[in-house]
């Protein structure tokens, strides 16, 4: 997913992200939902860690700035009205 950019789901797999299978596992479930934000993907030759953990230039950083930005006013949306509202509107 590109910098910034926000997808909502109502469930899912932790797939290989490890603080969410640490999530899902206090859980004991799946079923829960979640505000994903973008952070790119890795340039070529570049490792995923490294990527996920390194700096970040200031374009980029406006970018998921503005993607946590929404992703507040989604969570909003979701308390306020339900997970349906909030993927119709941010999604």
């Amino acid at each position: 997913m590109s910098h910034g950019k926000i997808r909502i789901r109502k469930n899912g797999s932790s797939g290989s992200h490890n603080g969410m299978k640490s999530i899902v596992s206090c859980l004991s479930s799946e079923d829960f939902p979640r505000i994903r934000i973008g952070i790119g993907k890795p340039h070529e030759h570049m490792d995923m860690i490294a990527h996920v953990i390194g700096g970040i230039d200031e374009e980029d950083k406006e970018r998921l700035a503005k993607g946590v930005e929404l992703g507040t006013e989604a969570v909003s949306e979701l308390l306020k009205n339900s997970i349906d509202s909030a993927m119709n509107k941010f999604n």
